[in-house]
């Protein structure tokens, strides 16, 4: 684990400009005095980390877009995508009471609820919601509200101050898939019922990690629905099924983090008719219909919400949901030792070992 972040920290500084360091386990201490470091070999800082207010981020992107001519509609949901004589390309959006608004794109942000936005226009995005969670303590008077964020991909926690006291997030191992039938068209800003007897191990784990909030009382424990595609990566550009229908989700789960970059790429696409950087892993055609069912969405979500902080070995293929679809000759690959990994849905040869 230690070499992987090694390698990701060298990527960012290098490739992106990120200013990351290797930090021993003592300073990992000094710079979050209640962390436990005794089994830690080392950390990566980030001094220009932050965080933002995501209403205080979304009202600024409004502001900035009206002031360069944009109209947002507030108050009514968008039914479904009008497309031309053809049936090939987008003309325009429906709206629920009865408009349609004539458009040459149409960008799908709608995150956990892309997926049955875009089957309206027969079009494949199949992020699943699962249920995602984090622990509020008591406010505690030994934490500094100017402390950074601790992540511990071991004990699939992050652990940062906030109201008086700290936040212990969790990314479990084992997740559980929320409403596979689809997402409610009237659920916003919603809490989930704690599954307390699932996710006693996980918060226990995660907490020992500043053994402190073992002590401070738990002020909240919430649990709400966050989405994730079946291979973690976005899903950015333009669908193969319709021309000019742009999708832009499945962030999982950092689309705070993520939504300006990807703005500014789809934008540039839509403007130019090309990405300029390479998004090949991220293409909307990567995915067929096969990875929109209900029993695949359930199966995968399960270990892609683990994987988020699991070791990242290269070329580990995901083992849920598979077999989906097998070539003529699938049969005699296995007999001759090939080890499949799951390409598109494809069982496909990775390497032999007769």
């Amino acid at each position: 684990r230690l070499e992987e972040y090694r390698r990701v920290a060298a990527f960012n500084r290098h490739r992106c400009g990120v200013d990351v360091s290797e930090i021993s386990a003592a300073e990992v201490g000094q710079l979050f005095p209640l962390c436990r470091t005794d089994d830690v070999l080392g950390g990566f800082y980030v001094p220009g980390d932050g965080r933002v207010n995501p209403v205080d981020a979304a009202t600024a992107f409004a502001k900035g877009a009206r002031m360069q001519g944009a109209t947002i509609v507030e108050g009514v949901a968008v039914d479904g995508v009008e497309v031309d004589g053809s049936g090939s390309a987008v003309r325009g959006v429906r709206l629920r009471d009865g408009r349609s608004i004539r458009c040459e794109y149409v960008v799908n942000a709608a995150g956990m609820w892309a997926r049955s936005f875009a089957e309206r226009a027969g079009v494949i995005v199949p992020n699943q919601a699962a249920e995602h969670y984090y622990l509020l303590t008591d406010a505690m008077d030994d934490v500094d509200p100017a402390w950074p964020v601790i992540e511990d991909p071991r004990n699939f926690t992050y652990i940062r101050p906030e109201g008086g006291g700290l936040m212990v997030g969790l990314f479990e191992r084992d997740a559980a898939a929320w409403r596979v039938d689809g997402i409610p068209n009237d659920f916003a800003f919603g809490e989930l019922p704690p599954d307390w007897e699932r996710m006693t191990p996980f918060v226990e784990a995660a907490m020992s990690r500043v053994p402190r909030t073992l002590e401070a009382g738990a002020k909240k424990f919430f649990c709400g629905p966050e989405s994730f595609t079946p291979d973690l990566s976005p899903v950015i550009g333009e669908a193969p099924e319709l021309r000019n229908y742009f999708i832009a989700a499945g962030m999982n789960s950092i689309g705070i983090l993520t939504g300006g970059g990807v703005g500014r790429l789809v934008a540039h696409w839509i403007k130019t008719g090309t990405p300029d950087l390479d998004i090949t892993a991220m293409r909307p055609s990567r995915f067929d219909a096969s990875h929109a069912t209900p029993q695949f969405r359930r199966d995968r979500v399960v270990e892609a919400l683990g994987v988020t902080y699991a070791c990242h070995y290269p070329y580990k293929t995901l083992k849920s949901a598979r077999n989906l679809k097998r070539s003529p000759v699938h049969a005699q690959l296995v007999a001759a030792g090939a080890a499949m990994r799951d390409v598109s849905g494809w069982e496909s040869a990775d390497f032999f070992d007769p």
